[in-house]
């Protein structure tokens, strides 16, 4: 959800090849924020309204050969350890992204999506103008990574390599995850194939998605993790978006993932809402959530914005809640 608010670019030249562009990007946020707990004994843990202060910087360039081929990469420089291990650790794509693209489709790897969580429309995103501390897609209920880089089971550490290919309204990707390589006990690829459609229907839009994957292999489960999803979003010419997404999970402590998402904007106002739960297997919990997030965009590059998120997980027998989080962000995020 974030959004380039400071550009520079410069052009470099280089003899016998054709130019290159390198963009310098970033986002500068403040506010305040708020996240709050209570666990099933009643024991409230809260950090109190404090003050919100982010900058997010990305390097992108770009570049193409003398036969046509574009190439690009992009390091976020708000990630964790980025400058040194996007530099340094051949491992760790540090927030570093590597393309090239041509006929073939476009080739990716490093810190971008697998197939599956590229060719579904997440609920989460519908309409969404955005929030300074993400509270809207950070809720419990919310899913938005499938079973990329360790998540749900997945013992991925993250990089990605992705092909896809879009022709017209139609496009497919496959894409590789390999195991983490700080535990010698993970072995094996994890795996993942995705389809997407877009139907134009005079003024409304709407996107199909389909996959499948396979977590990468994790040595701690007697069998790895699948995911089977579909999505279907709509973009209507009055300003409304709304979008739904179904997983199936299999071999994991998830039994399925339902997620709905609604946006409306009108002018310079912005809403979104989105709803999402996991259910668990038998004798695992299930997990719900919400979230909320407007915006108001005050024009000249500064725009006003409010997030809300809430989650609740359940025990196993489904009959008490066993914790409750909420979060709450509002602030300004400012261009340049």
């Amino acid at each position: 959800m974030k959004k380039v608010l400071f550009a520079s670019t410069a052009l470099v030249a280089f003899a016998g090849a054709a130019s290159a562009e390198v963009a310098l990007t970033g986002r500068a946020e403040m506010g305040i924020f708020k996240a709050d707990s209570v666990s099933a004994a009643g024991v409230v843990t809260s950090n109190g309204t404090q003050f919100f202060t982010d900058i997010d910087v990305t390097f992108t360039m770009s570049g193409e050969t003398d036969n046509g081929l574009t190439f690009g990469a992009s390091v976020d420089l708000d990630e964790g350890g980025a400058i040194s291990n996007a530099t340094q650790n051949n491992s760790d794509d540090g927030g570093a992204t590597i393309f090239i693209s041509g006929s073939f489709g476009t080739v990716t790897m490093g810190d971008t999506d697998g197939a599956l969580d590229w060719a579904m429309t997440d609920a989460g995103n519908v309409g969404n103008p955005g929030s300074l501390a993400d509270d809207e897609t950070t809720h419990a209920g919310y899913n938005g990574a499938w079973l990329d880089g360790n998540n749900n089971g997945s013992a991925g550490d993250g990089q990605i390599l992705r092909w896809d290919y879009t022709s017209g309204a139609f496009g497919v990707a496959v894409s590789l995850e390999d195991d983490n390589g700080s535990n010698a006990a993970n072995t094996g690829v994890g795996y993942a194939i995705g389809l997407k459609y877009a139907l134009d229907l005079s003024g409304t839009t709407v996107n199909f998605g389909l996959g499948h994957q396979k977590a990468a292999d994790n040595a701690g489960n007697a069998v790895d993790p699948k995911a089977t999803g579909v999505s279907v979003s709509a973009s209507f010419a009055n300003g409304l978006s709304a979008g739904v997404t179904y997983t199936d999970f299999s071999d994991s402590n998830i039994d399925k993932h339902v997620g709905l998402g609604l946006g409306y904007t009108t002018g310079a106002f912005s809403i979104h809402a989105n709803y999402g739960k996991f259910s668990g297997e038998t004798g695992f919990a299930d997990v719900s959530g919400y979230g909320l997030a407007a915006a108001y965009d005050l024009g000249g590059g500064a725009v006003v914005h409010f997030g809300y998120g809430s989650g609740d997980t359940v025990n196993a027998a489904g009959t008490a809640t066993v914790d409750k989080s909420k979060t709450m962000s509002f602030g300004l995020g400012l261009s340049f």
